[in-house]
C-alpha cells in the first residue's frame, strides 16, 4: 500500500532539511556561536613561584616602611625596642628586632641578601621559607638575650640572613639532591667569608644575632633529613 504525500508535505521537509543545513553551516563556521565563546576562556597565571617572590618582596618593602617611619615620623624611637640582653623589661625585642634597622645603610644590606637568599629558598616552598625565618628570629634572639654583653641593643633582619644562609649550606649536606648541592656551592663561592660574622671581633656587629639565627637555619635543615629518613623507612616496610 503506497502513502501518498501532497504537494506541501514535500515543501515542509525541504525547508527542515534546508534549516538543518544551515544550522551546521552556521556552527561550522561561526562556531563562537554554537559553542563556548573565546571569551570564557580564562586568562593566563603567573606561576605559583613567581607569586611567592612578589609575596616575599613585598615583605621586604614593609621593612623599608617601617624604617622610613622611624627615621622620618619617630626620631628612631623605634629602634629602643630590640633584644636587650637579660633584660626582662624589654622582652618584645624578640618580636620586633628582626624588622628594626639603625639606618639605611643597615637597611639596604640586609634588604639585598634576604631577596637573594629568599628566592633560593622559595624554590622549595613557602613552608620551609617560614620555617627558617621563624627559626632563626628565635633562634637569633635567644643567643643575643642570653649572651649578648650587658646595655646593648641588638636589632636587624641579619638574624634571618644567616638562618638563610645555613639553611642552604646544611640542606645540601643533608639532602645531597642536585638542587641542594647547587645551592650549598653557591652560597659557599657568594657568601663564604659572611660566616665569619659569627664569630666575635667587629664592634657595633651583633654577632650574637647571627649566630643564633644560624644556628636556627641549621636546625631546619637537619629536620629534613629526620623526615627523609622517616619516611625511606616507611617505604622500606
Amino acid at each position: 500500500m503506497m502513502s501518498c504525500y501532497s504537494r506541501a508535505d514535500f515543501e515542509k521537509l525541504a525547508a527542515n532539511c534546508e534549516n538543518f543545513l544551515a544550522g551546521r553551516q552556521i556552527g561550522f563556521i561561526f562556531p563562537t556561536t554554537m559553542r563556548s565563546s573565546p571569551l570564557s576562556v580564562d586568562p593566563p597565571r603567573s606561576s605559583p613561584y613567581w607569586e611567592r617572590l612578589k609575596d616575599f618582596a613585598f615583605f621586604i618593602l614593609i621593612l623599608w616602611i617601617i624604617e622610613a617611619v622611624d627615621q622620618f615620623l619617630l626620631g628612631s624611637s623605634l629602634e629602643n625596642h630590640g633584644i636587650h640582653p637579660r633584660s626582662f623589661s624589654h622582652l618584645e625585642g624578640f618580636l620586633f628586632a628582626p624588622f628594626l634597622h639603625a639606618g639605611w645603610a643597615h637597611l639596604f644590606g640586609n634588604s639585598a641578601s634576604l631577596l637573594v637568599l629568599g628566592a633560593a629558598i622559595l624554590a622549595f616552598g613557602w613552608r620551609d621559607l617560614a620555617t627558617v625565618s621563624i627559626a632563626a628570629a628565635i633562634g637569633g634572639g635567644l643567643v643575643a638575650w642570653t649572651i649578648g654583653t650587658g646595655g646593648s641593643n641588638h636589632i636587624g633582619a641579619s638574624s634571618l640572613v644567616f638562618g638563610y644562609l645555613a639553611f642552604l649550606l646544611a640542606l645540601g649536606f643533608y639532602r645531597r639532591t642536585p638542587a641542594t648541592i647547587l645551592f650549598s656551592l653557591l652560597v659557599i663561592f657568594f657568601y663564604g667569608g659572611a660566616f665569619f660574622g659569627i664569630l666575635p671581633g667587629k664592634e657595633g656587629i651583633s654577632w650574637e644575632s647571627h649566630l643564633g639565627g644560624a644556628i636556627g637555619g641549621f636546625l631546619v635543615a637537619r629536620s629534613k633529613r629526620k623526615k627523609l629518613a622517616s619516611h625511606s623507612d616507611f617505604a622500606a616496610r
